[in-house]
């Protein structure tokens, strides 16, 4: 059997004389922080009309410029459109992605069109740009600023949908929703040990935001790291500075409300579908897009700029939420008696700056035998998205209809037409600034405590953090298998044998991969010049939290830089109280010495969720009445401050600014050992060889399980242009395994603190790593 490739479920044609590479990834040892997925070289299709029907209807490519008295130009297509695209060899599965039409090609009176294709690890993370973590839905999480409800995370519970409901399972956190932990932004407070509701802001869930992340792409995990309570107890932690003062009356000034028209015809989006006769009748699938026009109901800030289509400018910045909502009528016209078979769905398209950043489905129907004449379907919806604007950004909209499966079973033979048409019955499209004042009592918005950053940025520094390994699911591409580098693997007494496949007519080549090692590895976060982190730099001349692994090699010069896009805060003890929390502010001081604190804004930083703690402080209700307490919500970057076994930084600190007893070494390094050993090690090799594969091997090939080679275990790195269908051997890369299982090994280490709260090791015992 041919190789086979599908575009969105459509069999194309493809030229079996033309190369047909593949390339499989998964990692890359001279760059530590990339996660490579699998993709193609370009690959011609032939312009046959199969193809060129899949290319009109996929990618919205037209023909309507004569080139000359007979042939026409391909004169435009969507080159941001991807479509799924699965590649089989004798019937196995070999490839499944996105494809992407590069370009159309016209060669002696013959189209062409060259596609490339790429996994969908890599398509998502594309997505995943267009969309920033504060403009994720966590509107079912909002609250009101009251001492309750504060204190009822501390037992947890969270508000949802106006409800107090539990975030935990006995003793485990579900990883969703927000906290109330305690930290020292340095607002101003009546006493050291006051905090009123007003002062503490809100940290959310790492778990949740990046559920919500994976729900926005259209995937999920299966991990048993994502499920564990280490990462379900991290939590994001907000930035600093001025609290947001967005009051009910500055949102009713910056929105802009508007009412649906119909276009000309009466309708929103009306189209027509042709087939050939016969008894089954199977239309093509289709798509038909329409701009959003409308009346403006309110506009107080003139930012609508038109109507037909909708524009609008903002005049400020901020978070806005574009509502849509009302009744559309769906209806299918056919002039005959017979049964209907559809399905269809209708989208919003949002785009900020003529770019899409949102697609999201409004309503979905379907029609299963349903005997015409047709009666209308009428859809009810009410859709909310999050938009973050900065003055003058635009927003315009479309709508977007997508119809698949359409086919009649009819009595009589004929050429047929069925016509569909969307009308709107009374919608509106709403586009209102998010109220986000902080003042006792009030409500509070969960997003308006998250980050100005995209959600890729944000899935990329939890990647490096865990040095986390990503693949598809074998059976479903949707589903990305996660897990640490040393959890990732299959035990080495399950290596798969590739003895007998080395194709030893080649060349086989062995590389000590200390020739890939850089000279330093420095591990660390965003820089943060606030009075803490500046006080540990100015003594240590080092960023807290970070680690520097130097590779002895006396040949590499560069430097990797594996950086979280989070800040990093030291624990310190509040001045008077027996309060330990992260801090974060900045102190001006004048000529005389005198110091004032003030706020200051910095990067969003990940702390632990510990249990409730010791400590006596005065914690202020909406009505300014203090209650005190005796134990405090801790939240830091150590999972305990007494007896600490995580901690949320690459290195041990040089000094804690706290009274301490003892400290641990097991750290975020340990989730980068194992490779940094495999790199540096005098007996670390990378295997380059050519191997026999087969369409089966391909189909089966699971980065999971390692290779054995002649009684050496390695770890499979990259499969490099796999020619489907060519009785021939492909070039491989892998890196011997240096321990067994490939776990990282975290030295015991032994601490003691001196009077001057200095950690020191003890003797016999080092923070370093012992590399062979």
């Amino acid at each position: 059997m041919a190789g086979e490739l599908y575009i969105n479920s459509t069999l194309v044609d493809i030229d079996q004389s033309i190369p047909f590479p593949l390339t499989f990834n998964i990692s890359d040892i001279k760059d530590l922080s990339s996660r490579k997925g699998n993709k193609s070289k370009t690959i011609t299709l032939p312009g046959t009309r199969i193809n060129h029907q899949l290319m009109t209807n996929v990618f919205l490519l037209t023909a309507s410029e004569k080139i000359s008295t007979t042939t026409s130009g391909i004169v435009n297509f969507d080159p941001s459109i991807k479509a799924p695209c699965q590649y089989y060899e004798n019937g196995l599965l070999q490839f499944n992605g996105i494809a992407q039409l590069m370009e159309c090609k016209l060669n002696n009176g013959t189209w062409s069109f060259e596609i490339t294709m790429v996994s969908d690890t890599i398509d998502y993370i594309a997505a995943l740009k267009k969309i920033k973590v504060n403009e994720l839905d966590f509107s079912a999480y909002d609250h009101n600023l009251t001492l309750a409800d504060q204190q009822e995370t501390w037992n947890g519970f969270n508000q949802i949908g106006g409800v107090s409901t539990s975030i935990k399972t006995g003793a485990d956190w579900d990883g969703n929703g927000y906290y109330y932990g305690l930290i020292d932004y340095g607002y101003s407070r009546p006493t050291p040990d006051t905090f009123a509701v007003e002062n503490i802001p809100l940290q959310v869930f790492v778990y949740g935001i990046l559920q919500k992340i994976f729900e926005f792409a259209g995937i999920t995990w299966s991990s048993n790291f994502l499920e564990s309570q280490r990462f379900k107890r991290l939590l994001l932690a907000y930035y600093g500075g001025a609290l947001p003062t967005i009051t009910a009356g500055d949102s009713l000034n910056d929105s802009a409300t508007t009412s649906e028209n119909n276009n000309a015809g009466g309708f929103i989006m009306n189209g027509t579908a042709t087939a050939a006769n016969a008894p089954v009748v199977n239309f093509p699938n289709a798509t038909m897009v329409d701009i959003y026009d409308g009346t403006i109901v309110a506009d107080p800030s003139n930012q609508i700029l038109s109507t037909t289509p909708l524009k609008f400018r903002a005049s400020s910045s901020g978070m806005f939420q574009v509502q849509y909502s009302g009744t559309h009528d769906v209806d299918f016209i056919f002039p005959t008696t017979g049964q209907m078979f559809v399905e269809y769905n209708v989208s919003l398209i949002i785009k900020k700056n003529n770019i899409v950043v949102s697609t999201d489905p409004i309503y979905t129907g379907t029609l299963n035998g349903v005997i015409m004449p047709l009666p209308t379907t009428t859809f009810s919806f009410n859709f909310n998205r999050s938009v973050n604007m900065l003055i003058n950004d635009e927003l315009s909209f479309e709508l977007l209809l997508q119809r698949t499966n359409l086919s009649l079973i009819i009595p009589n033979y004929a050429n047929h037409s069925v016509t569909q048409t969307v009308t709107s019955t009374g919608a509106s499209l709403d586009i209102i600034k998010s109220q986000q004042a902080l003042t006792p009592g009030s409500a509070v918005s969960v997003a308006s405590f998250l980050p100005d950053m995209t959600c890729d940025v944000f899935l990329k520094g939890i990647i490096t953090a865990f040095n986390l390994y990503l693949k598809p699911d074998s059976n479903n591409a949707t589903i990305l298998e996660i897990e640490p580098l040393s959890d990732f693997y299959n035990s080495s007494s399950l290596a798969i044998d590739w003895s007998y496949l080395i194709d030893k007519s080649k060349e086989i080549k062995v590389t000590p991969t200390i020739n890939f090692a850089s000279k330093d590895y420095n591990f660390n976060f965003e820089s943060e010049d606030d009075y803490w982190n500046s006080k540990y730099k100015n003594e240590f001349l080092e960023q807290y939290g970070s680690f520097v692994f130097s590779s002895q090699s006396q040949y590499a010069t560069d430097t990797t830089d594996m950086k979280l896009p989070f800040g990093q805060h030291p624990l310190a003890v509040i001045d008077t109280t027996n309060l330990i929390v992260p801090r974060s502010y900045q102190i001006n001081f004048d000529e005389f010495g005198n110091g004032q604190v003030v706020l200051k804004k910095g990067k969003s930083f990940i702390v632990q969720l510990g249990e409730m703690r010791a400590g006596n402080w005065e914690h202020r209700d909406q009505f300014g009445i203090d209650f005190a307490q005796i134990i405090y919500p801790y939240v830091g970057h150590l999972d305990d401050i007494d007896n600490p076994t995580f901690d949320f930084n690459f290195g041990v600190p040089e000094v804690v600014y706290y009274a301490a007893t003892n400290y641990t070494n097991e750290n975020l390094y340990q989730y980068h050992e194992t490779f940094i050993k495999e790199i540096v090690s005098r007996f670390g090799k990378m295997l380059t060889c050519y191997v026999m594969l087969d369409a089966d091997q391909i189909n089966r090939l699971d980065f999971r399980n390692l290779i054995n080679i002649d009684g050496v275990v390695y770890r499979l790195q990259k499969i490099n242009d796999y020619d489907s269908g060519k009785n021939q051997s492909t070039l491989v890369e892998l890196i011997r395994i240096i321990e067994g299982e490939g776990q990282a090994v975290v030295v015991p280490v032994s601490y003691r603190i001196t009077e001057n709260n200095i950690i020191r090791r003890e003797e016999n015992n080092t923070n370093q790593r012992i590399i062979e």
